[in-house]
């Protein structure tokens, strides 16, 4: 598909060759990515079973990864009542990484680190979309690995990234409302990459305060990018590459239409979200474009062999993503690359959280992982050594500092196949700026509320919710039916709940208090 100028103009992209094709780029050498496979219908995602042990006390221990899970079980999702059928789940046909012999550490890489900005899982071909507007990311998992269970500590952009950058959960480092700032002496991943000869550099979107205290060696706009590759053949170094795509406002006109989109289970199918989803395809389309720049550069200064390349995302997008803790704002699209290191055209089922980049990657670079964070390094699962990581992740969201929003703290704990999610203020109505101020496509939904019983769930669930939600993510992974008061499931609520309590103790978490005690300098910033 052709990109309009207009579009590109309209977003400040500004690698117009690359941007304006689709063909995947080149690796070492001539041979060219090869493509993706062609995926049919999207398919549901392996699950696990069996949570994990709690964590720690101590506030400065870091969490144990608990028991192993093993086994996957697709399922297919219920009926969402009448708001289109949707798209499942997605999945490939991609076989499991086969489980690969411990052996010596490679020479530690190169690594590229791509981050878009709101991007889902089901908008990436790897993971089944359709349709397919991600040609780069999906050459990209063919040449590597797909992880499944990928999870973000927030889906909300500053808390995200700051836990990326971190290795820690958002209340312990302190930047958990968005345009927050971490903790006076909390180090960042420059601290400790920069012993070990890397060079650690961001380009594109920074949403991280203070900015200095992440120690950045450079801070380049996106389009420096290549040139920084080229005088960069001689150096070991990490890029922290941070794209605005595919974020709102969306492009357009757009080259997609509304019978494109694919209206997931838990939206209410109105023309106005599928005009506005067609215009976030588009701006998926550019942020792709992004990545085959890169990567054209990686190709052009014969860095690709020795380079790590991960692209993701720092949360889902919009109604029942961002901004809350469902699946489709925390769990990402997680593509990683590294050529003769990883096997090619694979998925992996281990599960992990974004504490556990900063570890992963000093322990790749050749350094001993820091004891006293959150994360632990998943460098077995990304080199294909082992299946599994960890069985529980947890998850936080500071409501307070959003533009038009309420005090609304929630708290979650997730397994391969449940979620807890306790609401702290249930009794307030949940505001953000889809509520408030952004809101064509909710008020579609209100529109539709009178007159469709879906419609009217959906709008109250999103502002009015129970203090505790429970989800069988195997037979309900759009999360529409809460279990919370169910006889039958009260036993695992409870032990959930008790994980929970564990973490919020070991964080330093309390609850409300935490997210009153959040500083709104700006609530109109963006």
């Amino acid at each position: 598909m052709q990109l309009k100028l207009r579009s590109l103009l309209f977003l400040g992209v500004l690698f117009l060759p690359v941007a304006c094709t689709e063909t995947s780029p080149q690796r070492d050498g001539a041979s060219p990515l090869p493509s993706a496979p062609a995926t049919d219908t999207p398919r549901t995602n392996p699950t696990g079973t069996a949570p994990g042990a709690e964590p720690g006390a101590e506030p400065s221990a870091p969490l144990p990864r608990g028991r192993r899970d093993a086994g996957a079980r697709p399922e297919n999702p219920p009926s969402n009542g009448g708001a289109g059928s949707g798209p499942t789940p997605v999945d490939t046909n991609d076989p499991i990484a086969p489980v690969l012999p411990p052996g010596p550490r490679p020479t530690p890489p190169n690594i590229v680190f791509v981050l878009a900005d709101d991007l889902g899982r089901g908008e990436v071909g790897a993971y089944g979309a359709t349709p397919t507007q991600t040609p780069t990311l999906d050459a990209l998992a063919n040449a590597g690995v797909r992880f499944d269970n990928a999870f973000v500590t927030e889906a909300m952009c500053a808390p995200s990234r700051s836990s990326i950058l971190t290795g820690l959960y958002p209340v312990r480092h302190g930047s958990h409302r968005n345009h927050g700032t971490i903790k006076p002496g909390v180090l960042a991943l420059a601290h400790y990459l920069k012993p070990l000869g890397y060079k650690v550099v961001l380009a594109g979107k920074t949403h991280i305060k203070p900015l200095a205290q992440f120690e950045f060696d450079e801070v380049l706009g996106t389009n420096q990018v290549p040139d920084f590759i080229a005088r960069s053949k001689n150096t070991r170094f990490l890029l922290y590459y941070a794209s605005n795509q595919p974020h709102a406002p969306h492009a357009l006109p757009t080259n997609f239409k509304g019978s494109d989109v694919e209206v997931y289970p838990n939206w209410v199918d109105t023309p106005t979200l599928r005009e506005t989803v067609a215009g976030y395809y588009e701006d998926v389309l550019l942020f792709d474009s992004e990545l085959a720049v890169i990567d054209q550069a990686l190709t052009k200064n014969e860095l690709t062999s020795s380079t790590l390349t991960i692209a993701t995302s720092d949360h889902g997008n919009a109604w029942y993503a961002k901004w809350t803790l469902y699946d489709a704002g925390l769990r990402v699209p997680f593509i990683a690359r590294w050529p003769g290191i990883i096997a090619q055209g694979t998925r992996s089922a281990a599960m992990f959280s974004f504490v556990d980049l900063l570890p992963t990657f000093v322990d790749l670079a050749g350094g001993q992982p820091p004891t006293n964070i959150d994360g632990q390094s998943f460098a077995e699962a990304l080199l294909g050594h082992t299946q599994q990581h960890r069985d529980v992740v947890f998850a936080s969201h500071t409501t307070r500092g959003i533009i038009g929003g309420s005090t609304y703290p929630v708290r979650a704990v997730r397994t391969k196949t449940l979620k807890y999610l306790r609401n702290l203020n249930a009794n307030e109505p949940f505001t953000n700026t889809i509520t408030e101020t952004r809101g064509e496509v909710w008020d579609s939904w209100v529109a539709a509320a009178k007159t469709s019983a879906f419609a009217q769930e959906r709008v109250t669930l999103y502002q009015h919710r129970p203090a505790e939600e429970l989800y069988d993510l195997e037979n309900d992974p759009f999360e529409l039916v809460n279990l919370g008061q169910s006889p039958a499931h009260q036993e695992q609520k409870l032990a959930l709940s008790a994980q929970l309590d564990a973490f919020m103790a070991q964080q330093g978490d309390l609850g409300l208090e935490t997210e009153l005690a959040a500083a709104v300098a700006n609530p109109n910033e963006p």
